[in-house]
């Protein structure tokens, strides 16, 4: 039986934050850490994604 996953949720799995995002695993740990969008359910680890994108658009976005 195959999971059906919402990519429209607000806290998604680490796979969908990089499939959004083009991002590596690691990458997207430490930003996530730095944002606080990072939750941990038991073993499972689930990224706030419209926080750290907020956060990466403030963080690195390019000065003029």
């Amino acid at each position: 039986m195959k999971i059906n996953r919402n990519n429209e949720a607000v806290y998604l799995t680490i796979p969908q934050v990089q499939q959004k995002t083009n991002l590596c695993r690691s990458t997207i740990m430490r930003l996530a850490s730095e944002a606080n969008a990072m939750i941990r359910v038991g073993r499972a680890i689930r990224i706030n994604s419209s926080k750290l994108l907020k956060y990466i658009d403030k963080e690195y976005s390019a000065v003029e």
